[in-house]
This record gives C-alpha cells, sequence and structure tokens, in this order.
C-alpha cells in the first residue's frame, strides 16, 4: 500500500534550503519516491501557515521511511538544520 510524506516547512534560509532540497530531491527515485504536491502558496484554515507544504507518494512505508533513515538523507538534514524549521510524518494510503 502506498505511503506520503507531509512535510510542512517554514523558511529561515532560502540558500540553504535550497541546497537541502536539491540532495534529497535526488534521493527520492532511489526509494520509488514522486512528489504529489509542492506549494509554496496555501491556505492554512488552521493553525500556522507554513511557507511551503510537500507531499510525497511512495510504494510503501517501508520505502518512505527507508528514503528518511538513508545516510544521505541524514546528512541533508544538518544543512536543513538552521534553513529552516519542519515537521514532517509518514503516513499510509487508504486502499
Amino acid at each position: 500500500m502506498a505511503a506520503y510524506t507531509v512535510i510542512r516547512t517554514q523558511v529561515h534560509d532560502p540558500e540553504a534550503y535550497s541546497a537541502f532540497v536539491e540532495s534529497v530531491t535526488a534521493l527520492m527515485p532511489e526509494f520509488g519516491g514522486e512528489f504529489v504536491v509542492r506549494a509554496d502558496s496555501c491556505v492554512a484554515r488552521e493553525g500556522e501557515e507554513p511557507d511551503i507544504v510537500v507531499i510525497q507518494r511512495f510504494p510503501d512505508m517501508g520505502s518512505a521511511q527507508a528514503y528518511y533513515d538513508h545516510p544521505e538523507y541524514q546528512e541533508a538534514l544538518s544543512i536543513a538544520g538552521g534553513a529552516c524549521t519542519r515537521q514532517m510524518v509518514i503516513v499510509e494510503g487508504v486502499s
């Protein structure tokens, strides 16, 4: 069953954030991932409005978790540390 990452981001340093995005985007196809949503325009109806919302689809939970746990992704997170504030969840889709 497909799994999705849902990421809400507030960007503090656009240049460093772009470097983070570039590195993790290049890694995503290795795990069967694809973008479903990449939006820097959204309307918050509840809670704080993020700068960016990203939803990625993976073949299954294991693939999504392996993508996040991959050493290259974890290294890229060190770039993102001061560049943004993120909330990320991995959820299973419905059949």
